[in-house]
């Protein structure tokens, strides 16, 4: 993907390191979903172009990014579950993809 090619993390993650849960059975279920939503979408010619990401998978690379960062990132966690944690793409939005 042009866009992946263009960002600042080309050098040290693929796509599964940021779109795939990291635990086995995360991993298996996202990828047969993804699989078919995506085959499906393509299929019938029906999807927006620049393709977006579902909230789902936008909850995936959120975990991803907390995952990656764990060191960094926990000290920025709410304290309490009464608070949301912000997505990471609200501040850095090409960071896994370059904006074009």
């Amino acid at each position: 993907m042009d866009s992946w090619e263009k960002s600042s993390h080309k050098d040290v993650a693929v796509c599964n390191d940021c779109h795939l849960p990291h635990d086995f059975v995360g991993k298996w279920v996202t990828k047969a979903d993804n699989g078919f939503f995506h085959s499906l979408a393509f299929t019938m010619d029906d999807f927006h172009e620049p393709i977006q990401i579902r909230p789902r998978n936008a909850l995936v690379a959120q975990h991803a990014c907390q995952h990656s960062h764990a060191d960094f990132v926990h000290s920025m966690e709410p304290t309490s579950s009464k608070f949301e944690t912000m997505s990471c793409v609200h501040c850095h939005p090409s960071v896994g993809h370059a904006l074009r």
